[in-house]
């Protein structure tokens, strides 16, 4: 397979997943959408990890090649180029409202209409591509060079996101990786591998205190000293609900380490145990939305620059050391 059937697989794997959002629609639209908003947060995170590196794969890869190859196709690329920008944008809006949803900050309407804008974007980008990308391909590749495209495409990998001047996207970014490590010590969990769950839990949780170390030790002296909060933005209120989450932490840990894979009841014992998990990512999630609308925002508009570059070097170190251990 060439770089050509690879293209076109990606693109029908995403329709076939799109085609799958016509439930999510419709059980948002039904009001009762127990797991809707679950579901919403896999959709957002699916967007950033598979769609995003898709584009990202485009523009390293396929179009260099023909803007060389195919001078005559250069404003189609642009316009492609353009579609993608427009992508990663509403990816931004889409993660953003799945946040919302499930805090109930943002309504199903709402919802329903960033879902349905994205996918007819994106399924309308698609279609246009496969008109252009693969009979140019097809046109202008031999099949050793195809198959070279294919091995740098499979091999391409996003850089390193570059740090910007932005504390709110940085403190998103480490707690979209928190709540990854989270997903996955439940994975393992309700599938009883309880070593797995134990090592994912104890680097979830052990980063998770990090990061609220980092926060209190750093940013939280430096928002202080900004005064007028708005309202549900005091500082005491952040430093309570660290608190709490530790709380909460130290009684999940406790009651992990607690049980046993011989215990004829382990499956009961985790089932029973999920609604635990539920309110502490509830709590987490309560809490991450207050500082991306709240407290960073805040830091972002009026601290001085190096003041913002020694809260990002605190929050990264301490994400950074957390996960290496």
């Amino acid at each position: 397979m060439g770089v050509v059937a690879q293209l076109h697989e990606e693109h029908q794997q995403m329709r076939q997943r799109l085609a799958e959002w016509d439930d999510l629609l419709a059980e948002l639209d039904s009001g009762i959408g127990t797991f809707a908003a679950l579901r919403l947060k896999e959709e957002a995170r699916w967007v950033r990890e598979e769609i995003l590196l898709h584009l990202g794969r485009e523009e390293a890869v396929l179009f260099p090649t023909l803007q060389e190859r195919a001078q005559e196709v250069a404003e189609r690329l642009q316009q492609f180029c353009a579609d993608h920008d427009q992508l990663r944008r509403m990816a931004e809006q889409l993660a953003e409202i799945a946040w919302k949803r499930q805090l109930g900050a943002a309504t199903s309407k709402q919802v329903q209409t960033t879902l349905k804008t994205f996918r007819w974007c994106l399924l309308d980008h698609l279609a246009r591509e496969d008109g252009v990308l693969p009979p140019l391909l097809m046109q202008t590749l031999p099949v050793d060079e195809d198959e070279q495209l294919l091995h740098r495409w499979q091999s391409h990998r996003p850089t390193e996101a570059i740090l910007t001047d932005s504390l709110t996207d940085l403190n998103g970014r480490i707690h979209a990786q928190l709540d990854d490590l989270l997903l996955q010590h439940l994975e393992a969990l309700t599938a009883l591998n309880l070593m797995e769950a134990q090592q994912l839990w104890h680097c979830f949780a052990n980063a998770l205190l990090k990061h609220a170390e980092a926060e209190d030790s750093v940013a939280l002296p430096v928002y202080e000293r900004l005064g007028k909060f708005p309202e549900g933005g005091h500082p005491s209120l952040f430093s309570a609900e660290h608190k709490g989450i530790e709380r909460m932490l130290k009684m999940l840990t406790q009651r992990l380490e607690s049980l046993s894979p011989t215990d004829p009841s382990l499956r009961r014992k985790v089932v029973v145990g999920l609604d635990r998990y539920m309110l502490f990512r509830h709590l987490i999630e309560h809490h991450t939305l207050r500082e991306q609308n709240i407290f960073y925002p805040l830091l972002d508009a009026q601290v001085s620059a190096d003041e913002k570059a020694r809260i990002a070097d605190a929050l990264t170190q301490a994400q950074r050391g957390a996960l290496k251990k």
